[in-house]
């Protein structure tokens, strides 16, 4: 069964928000959704090329001063696409963990080197955790239909990132001798 490509209809939730440039839409998508959904600029620009040519998005503003700028906007037919996809069920979960992996294939040789990981996945949480407040405190500008469910993935952020820092200090107790197993 051919995998449905996710990307498309994240772009085209993202400019149901509002039309946006392939630029926007990668600066949008870091500010907003980046812990769960990011893509590159290339690949952004590619999938908008392929949603135009199947007439799901449509340029809906073309600046030819200064750098060339096209801002795309979900047609009718990309809304059909759109809530045709939201009504499925989401697809199962493959989570991908570099660190995990490292932890679970190494040995005692590598131990300072998986503290090391360790620690920095810790600090790089507790940053996250920090721009996820920023985050939050800016949602007062959006309307409240929306806040709401913006802010329900953004509290399952949060306690993900809580879980993982969690996670982090007991991996490192245990690597450094002073917890339980």
């Amino acid at each position: 069964m051919k995998r449905i490509n996710t990307s498309h209809f994240a772009i085209l939730g993202l400019l149901r928000i509002k039309p946006m440039s392939a630029y926007e839409l990668v600066k949008f998508s870091k500010e907003s959704i980046g812990l769960f959904w990011n893509e590159s600029y290339g690949h952004i620009h590619k999938s908008i090329r392929q949603l135009e040519l199947e007439g799901a998005v449509e340029i809906v503003e073309e600046a030819t001063t200064g750098r060339h700028k096209k801002v795309y906007g979900i047609t009718q037919q990309g809304c059909g696409q759109l809530d045709s996809w939201l009504a499925q069920a989401p697809a199962e979960h493959v989570m991908r963990n570099e660190l995990l992996m490292k932890v679970f294939v190494s040995d005692e040789r590598q131990a300072p080197q998986l503290i090391s990981y360790i620690e920095e996945e810790l600090e790089g949480g507790r940053r996250l955790l920090e721009v996820l407040a920023g985050i939050k405190a800016g949602m007062e500008q959006v309307e409240e239909k929306r806040a709401k469910l913006w802010l329900l993935t953004l509290d399952y952020g949060e306690r993900y990132i809580q879980m993982t820092i969690e996670w982090c200090e007991h991996a490192l107790d245990i690597l450094r001798g002073k917890g339980r197993e």
